[in-house]
């Protein structure tokens, strides 16, 4: 599992708004006219909010770690880039099969509406069932660092 520490910031019934501190740049040469510029675009910068079920009855203030199952990232990258793009393949393959270039064209691109469109809905529906991530109380860890020789 990997796990990460985040604050409680509001509770709101049976959900809790969890706020995750914001990622350092890597390289600090946000500033110079020849860096990547990663950080012009706040990408991983500031804090992160997210609404998560309040399965620990956490309140305003508490530390909470926030759990991700093994595998699951890397599951959700791939699927989230090779779907649209399989299916944009395989419209593609299918309009040339059934018209030629332009029906090609319009099969691709059903083909990646599709893909965008069901990543969409998935989404949704597992930001619904909180899924994706899980809460447990954020326990003292001495006890992880101990050593045991």
């Amino acid at each position: 599992m990997s796990r990460c520490d985040a604050v409680v910031k509001e509770v709101d019934a049976d959900m809790a708004l969890i706020e995750l501190s914001g990622r350092p740049h890597a390289c600090g040469s946000c500033a110079r006219v020849d860096g990547c510029g990663s950080g012009l675009l706040g990408l991983g910068t500031g804090p992160r909010r997210y609404w998560l079920k309040n399965s620990v009855v956490a309140h305003p203030g508490d530390v909470v770690s926030v759990m991700v199952t093994d595998g699951t990232l890397l599951r959700t990258s791939l699927v989230a880039y090779l779907l649209p793009a399989l299916l944009a393949i395989a419209g593609a393959a299918t309009g040339d099969a059934l018209g030629g270039d332009a029906a090609a064209l319009a099969g691709m691109f059903a083909g990646l509406v599709t893909g965008v469109l069901w990543l969409r809905y998935t989404e949704l529906r597992t930001r619904a069932g909180n899924s994706f991530f899980s809460l447990q109380r954020e326990t003292s860890t001495t006890h992880l660092y101990k050593d045991v020789s």
